[in-house]
């Protein structure tokens, strides 16, 4: 659980965890070239996020923050491969919503 505010991950840590949202709604903010930190995604309940680290095995490429309380399920690396992978290309498609906004920010 984490409540409003908090920082569910921060851009450039490691991603070892997928989540689920349950409850509860998040911003993605991203650090952009310019040096601005701008939204560049909303979260509501039953969307996901975590799989870009996970699958390219690579920092977080940006922050989640709770704007409301928020309930979420999780799964570790091995969970997430093992539950997941067969789904893999289905969600690297999904890539394309992020790729705008890694390119900007590099």
């Amino acid at each position: 659980s984490f409540k409003a505010g908090d920082f569910v991950v921060r851009e450039g840590e490691r991603g070892d965890v997928f989540f689920f949202i349950e409850e509860g709604q998040a911003i993605a903010t991203k650090v952009m070239k310019s040096g601005k930190e701008e939204t560049v995604y909303n979260y509501k309940p039953g969307d996901y996020f975590g799989e870009l680290a996970l699958l390219r095995d690579t920092p977080r490429a940006a922050n989640i923050i709770a704007q409301t309380d928020m309930k979420l399920v999780t799964l570790d690396r091995a969970s997430f491969k093992r539950l997941l992978g067969p789904l893999e290309d289905i969600l690297r498609r999904n890539f394309t919503r992020y790729e705008k906004y890694t390119v900007l920010s590099e």
